[in-house]
């Protein structure tokens, strides 16, 4: 099981202080992104799916990942795009 977002932005807090700005993380991908569910989304580059996953450093995104081994290039969500609906495993 992921950790939940709570702990992972404790953690990233206190890795980075001060500095750790989660502004960039969209709110309705915070469900998707503790439970690892597929889902597809909609947004200006197309519907797509995947699982969410979050990009390190101080500021951080989610992003949609193809696979669960995804590595590189994914999809950045921003608060703009919408889940469609949960994919089935």
């Amino acid at each position: 099981m992921r950790q939940s977002y709570t702990e992972y932005v404790a953690r990233k807090q206190s890795e980075l202080g001060e500095r750790f700005d989660v502004s960039k993380l969209a709110p309705q991908f915070v469900p998707y992104y503790e439970s690892g569910q597929r889902i597809e989304v909609r947004s200006s580059w197309g519907t797509r799916r995947g699982r969410v996953g979050v990009t390190t450093g101080w500021r951080p995104a989610f992003l949609l990942m193809a696979r669960r081994n995804c590595i590189g290039s994914s999809d950045v969500l921003n608060a703009r795009d919408v889940v469609v609906r949960v994919v089935a495993p």
